[in-house]
């Protein structure tokens, strides 16, 4: 109709009424659906009455739902009815089941739908869904580099501390569960933090610690345990001592966040330290091999002394935040050197945006029915990526999660907090597992082969260094504050990270380097220092009297070498009584001693004299040498050792393709029978005496401008010592070298010597640990029925058994060449220099690298005892130095009388009235032992088996050392 407007009459009561009738048939309107179905959420929501009930969502298909009407509920035993009320129509509801509903078990739910006479029905089958408690582990991964400059890196990190503290003490009045707490993963942010800003940083520490905002674990930083000599591990925990002492709290958690794997070692050292968990999050994806079949799986970790346990979770990886936000963050900040330009935190207007939800919709269902994980909690990690600032909308984003779902219920938590609920519920119930979780990144050590080969003679001098102060100074104050250094820069050279994420990038790959590098310079020097320093007060350096001095429990012979400047003008050598000592001049000008009966740490004087000392034989002919114990021969044509006979008993594999000492050098992931070998040997005698005799072996081989290997034998010594010199050429395309070393034994088991254990390959091995390449501690030994060989790497940790099986490039993530099986085999491989890693480590290596071996065959079967005593030996060497002419050489300052028990360290405290001895056993069965101190009585000894466990004893009574394991027993004069 269309109105004129002239005839168009308003009036207002008429309108009116219109517009009631109107609105009063809308509101009577209904609509009823023609069916509906229901969807169960993988959530729990509050119900009106306070409990979390499952949520189904009721899509109604057809019409909308509007009008009155009722939900008819009966699920699990229950009757539940609820009032509808939907004026302007709906095409969804939210129904929650009742309390305990599809918790235990599966369950079905009738629903009925009735309005206005009609009526719908329908069931849904609930299935079962735990309550879960997820525990959010707030953190920035510490890579010390890789990101950024170390520099920037330790800025980045120093601000987290404050900035979590900051938004911790914001947020302390929100919610249990969204209160934030700030996890520095390891204690080097704290300790370079507390470095530059003294007592208001303390406080500041001490504070955050007392009011729960800072959770202090225990590592100082990520790094290769495996790498790692047995008294390193307990310097890599001092730094969780001091914060101890500092805070007054005591750490229980070792997190090791990004690195796959990790040393048998490690569980007893903790026990020692009070640590009863270990938290591990996991790289989960690159070059971590089978590592990631342990996550989930929750187990206590007995060491291998069969008593210290840790427990242990590996809750899958840490990358789970920078993959659903971390991730638009971290681009911003690699590489980016200008400090100012470094985000500080990462705020946005909408918190939940980027959360959880979809890494929890993932994980929950899968582990649920995995079969293997019945735990109801879940342990996550929240990180941007690496080195990146804190995620400041975490603690509003869980807020509203738990305002919205009361399961999956989130807390923001610290791993000790996480790890003591875990235990409380679920500790009885877990699996116990042994065995070494052998490492996957040590392949890294290879690609600065010269760096780790110094690292591992400076970790050894520290030791002994230690040892020969409370020897020779034992009431003088010791300088700790430069061991501490001298062990950090150590430690910093064991951890993880290496160069720039891009190693192709400059200059930025080489400044991250030039400081990596610096640590293993620094350590090396402080190490000779402090060793120098240790010996300074009986030295002097005009002397032509010189002293032997034995950092070992037991009385020693050996070859030492007096260098060609002290030496020079002296051609005999005799001992206190006067008597002649057998010596040689080498072609360098050193002036080699046969010295014999060192005391155990003790010493032993000698004279350079000038008179001639007439001395014939000589143990090289050609291309063999003998010494009457030992009969090496080596092969003309490759220069590989193809005879090693002890007492007329050959020990020298027959030709499988590899002989002793045999060079390969194979490129990128080629297999093993295309690796080069080496040609045109030369083979030279370069010394040849009566003590000792050299055949130098200079070969082509392929990546090197030349490779040089000496053998070498001494007098009345039953090894024989290898020397490899690799003058290598820079290569970035993929390479490997590898020394093979081919016995002949029969029935061959393979042991190894790793920090605080021993482990027999494949057997001691968790399935998820390493078997393509092994990293060792100072010795192996194959051996079969009474016939072996001890064999000892003094510069490459790594080794592969039985064939080349390093050879993987890439990530390998689900890589079909990883082992899961270790065949006996009487071959190893050497795995002495590579270039694998696509991302932080050397692109490549050049220059003069050095790799020294030692064997000794035995014709008896395998002696933990007298493996370790060798590779003790080559290890911690006797020690040389001129002293003063009035030094009255010392016996034994103590004696530890049982020769399966070895004594790691003696360590004076600052004052010098307490000392530190640790023993290790290397006995099958329990011992006991009794220290004696010469000269000196003890006010008390006390042992130390674990942070809960230490016993007083008298002066003298006597100590009981586990099976495989250790004690540390201090003493107070």
């Amino acid at each position: 109709m269309i109105f004129k407007r002239a005839h168009l009459i308003f009036n207002p009561f008429v309108l009116l009424i219109l517009l009631n009738c109107t609105f009063s048939h809308a509101q009577n309107a209904s609509s009823f659906p023609d069916s509906f179905e229901g969807v169960v959420q993988p959530c729990y929501r509050h119900r009106p009455d306070g409990k979390p009930g499952r949520e189904i969502i009721l899509n109604f298909r057809g019409q909308k739902f509007s009008g009155k009407g009722t939900i008819e509920l009966e699920c699990a035993g229950v009757k539940e009815s609820i009032n509808l009320d939907a004026p302007s129509g709906i095409e969804k509801y939210s129904l929650l089941l009742p309390p305990g509903a599809g918790v235990e078990s599966s369950c079905t739910a009738g629903i009925t739908l009735r309005s206005a006479g009609k009526k719908l029905s329908s069931s849904v089958m609930v299935p079962q869904k735990r309550q879960w408690t997820v525990y959010i582990y707030p953190h920035s991964h510490v890579d010390i580099g890789y990101t950024n400059t170390q520099e920037n890196v330790e800025l980045i990190h120093r601000r987290n501390l404050l900035y979590g503290i900051d938004l911790a003490k914001r947020t302390a009045n929100y919610p249990e569960g969204s209160r934030y707490v700030w996890n520095p993963e390891v204690l080097w942010p704290v300790e370079r933090y507390l470095a530059k800003t003294g007592d208001k940083g303390r406080e500041i520490i001490r504070d955050a610690v007392a009011k729960g905002y800072l959770r202090l674990d225990a590592g100082y930083v990520h790094t290769n345990t495996s790498a790692a000599v047995d008294e390193e591990l307990f310097e890599f925990f001092d730094q969780c001592r001091k914060m101890e002492h500092l805070t007054g709290k005591k750490i229980r958690t070792f997190v090791q966040i990004d690195v796959p794997g990790m040393s048998w070692g490690i569980v007893p050292v903790a026990a020692q330290a009070g640590i009863r968990y270990c938290l591990a999050l996991n790289n989960g994806s690159d070059r971590v091999g089978l590592s990631t079949d342990l996550s989930f799986r929750p187990f206590w970790w007995i060491g291998p002394d069969g008593r210290s346990k840790v427990l242990f979770l590996q809750p899958g990886s840490y990358n789970p935040g920078a993959i659903l936000k971390g991730f638009d963050i971290w681009p911003l900040l690699a590489g980016q050197t200008d400090s100012s330009r470094l985000m500080r935190f990462v705020k946005t207007d909408n918190p939940r945006k980027n959360f959880i939800d979809k890494y929890l919709d993932e994980k929950l269902p899968e582990l649920e029915a995995s079969g293997y994980y019945p735990y109801d909690i879940f342990v996550m990690s929240w990180a941007m990526a690496d080195n990146t600032p804190i995620d400041a909308d975490l603690p509003d984003a869980v807020k509203s999660w738990n305002e919205d779902y009361a399961f999956p219920h989130l807390i923001i938590a610290g791993a000790s907090e996480i790890m003591s609920t875990f235990e409380k519920k679920y500790g009885d119930r877990l699996p116990e597992l042994r065995g070494d979780f052998t490492e996957y990144w040590t392949d890294g050590l290879g690609t600065a082969a010269s760096q780790t080969g110094m690292n591992r003679a400076t970790k050894e001098r520290l030791i002994q260094a230690e040892k020969l102060w409370s020897v020779l100074r034992p009431e003088t104050e010791i300088p700790r504050e430069k061991f501490d250094e001298a062990w950090r820069n150590v430690i910093m050279g064991t951890e993880h990270t290496w160069c720039f994420m891009d190693p192709s990038r400059q200059p930025i790959t080489n400044d991250i380097l030039a400081v990596k590098f610096g640590f293993f310079t620094k350590a090396s020097a402080l190490s000779n220092e402090l060793l120098n320093m240790a010996l300074s007060s009986v030295t002097d350096t005009t002397s032509s009297c010189f002293a032997v001095f034995n950092s070992l429990q037991r009385e020693r012979n050996g070859i030492v070498r007096i260098s060609a400047a002290s030496s020079a003008g002296f051609n005999c050598v005799v001992d206190g009584d006067g008597k002649n000592v057998p010596c040689q001049r080498l072609s360098t000008g050193e002036l080699i001693v046969k010295v014999t009966n060192v005391p155990a740490f003790g010493s032993k004087k000698y004279f350079l004299k000038k008179h001639h000392q007439t001395m014939k034989g000589s143990i090289a002919s050609g291309a063999v040498l003998d010494n009457g114990l030992l009969h090496v021969g080596l092969d003309k044509e490759s220069g590989d050792i193809v005879s090693l006979r002890l007492n007329n008993v050959e020990f020298a594999a027959a030709d499988d393709g590899v002989q002793i000492n045999s060079f390969r050098y194979l490129h990128g992931n080629d297999p093993q029978s295309k690796a080069s070998g080496t040609h045109n040997a030369s083979i030279k005698v370069l010394e040849n005496g009566p003590l000792l005799a050299t055949l130098s072996v200079q070969t082509e081989a392929e990546g090197c401008n030349s490779l040089v290997r000496e053998v070498t034998l001494a007098d009345g010594m039953p090894y024989v010592e290898i020397t490899d010199i690799i003058d290598k050429k820079a290569v970035t395309e993929k390479e490997g070298i590898h020394i093979g070393f081919s016995f002949d034994i029969k029935d061959p088991v393979t042991h190894a010597d790793i920090p605080w254990g021993i482990i027999e390959t494949d057997k001691d091995q968790l399935a998820a640990g390493n078997r393509n390449w092994i990293t060792f501690q100072r010795w192996l030994d194959i051996s079969g029925k009474g016939k072996g060989v001890t064999f000892c790497s003094l510069d490459a940790p790594v080794f592969e058994s039985g064939k080349i099986s390093a050879n993987i490039i890439g990530a390998a993530t689900a890589s079909p060449e990883w082992i899961k099986k270790l065949r006996p085999s009487a071959t190893i491989w050497s795995w002495a220099l590579n270039n694998h890693w696509h991302t932080n480590f050397p692109l490549s290596q050049e220059g003069r690298i050095v790799f020294r071996y030692r064997i000794l065959p035995h014709q008896y079967g395998y002696d933990p005892a007298l493996a370790d005593r060798f590779g003790l030996d080559q290890a911690q060497p006797l020690v040389v130095a001129p002293v003063k002419a009035g030094f009255n050489p010392s016996g034994p300052v103590l004696v530890q009388p049982n020769d399966k028990l070895v004594v790691t360290l003696i360590r004076n405290n600052v004052k010098g009235d307490a000392t530190i001895v640790r023993i290790r056993s290397l006995a099958g069965t329990d011992e006991w032992t009794t220290l004696t101190w010469p000269g000196r009585k003890p006010a008390v000894q006390s042992v130390v088996y674990d942070r809960e466990k230490k016993v007083n004893l008298g002066g003298g009574e006597a100590i009981l050392v586990p099976a495989g394991g250790m004690v540390t027993v201090e003493v107070k004069w």
